[in-house]
């Protein structure tokens, strides 16, 4: 059941549910805005683009030698872990959501574990 909520730009009680457009501006309760979950939504959406492209740059530099590698892949594991949808388990509002982002994570992590392993196994000069 939706609740009512006062419009963000025209003070107007409308229900807070996703989609509603405000009868009297036309505002549009969206994903990333709203309440607190809503914007936890939205960060964990950028880490979800955007930590899989960062550590893979990150292996690509490290990749170097044999030292850089190893800091490459501890940086890698860190934000692997910091952007694990179990973290964020709350925040999801319907099951194709979260069904949606543990594939992506689950993808871009096993890609770059095989990127980390042949490059270890190529061995460095």
């Amino acid at each position: 059941m939706s609740t009512l909520t006062n419009c963000p730009e025209c003070n107007h009680e409308i229900l807070s549910r996703l989609g509603t457009v405000c009868p009297n501006c036309g505002y549009t309760i969206g994903y990333f805005n709203g309440d607190k979950k809503r914007k936890v939504y939205g960060k964990f959406f950028a880490l979800t683009v955007f930590i899989p492209f960062i550590s893979l740059i990150t292996i690509l530099f490290a990749s170097q030698n044999k030292y850089t590698m190893i800091i490459g892949t501890i940086v890698y594991l860190y934000l692997a872990v910091k952007s694990c949808p179990l973290l964020f388990k709350e925040i999801f509002f319907t099951k194709f959501e979260k069904i949606f982002f543990w594939l992506i994570w689950i993808l871009a992590n096993s890609i770059m574990f095989s990127v980390i392993i042949n490059i270890f196994k190529k061995g460095f000069e």
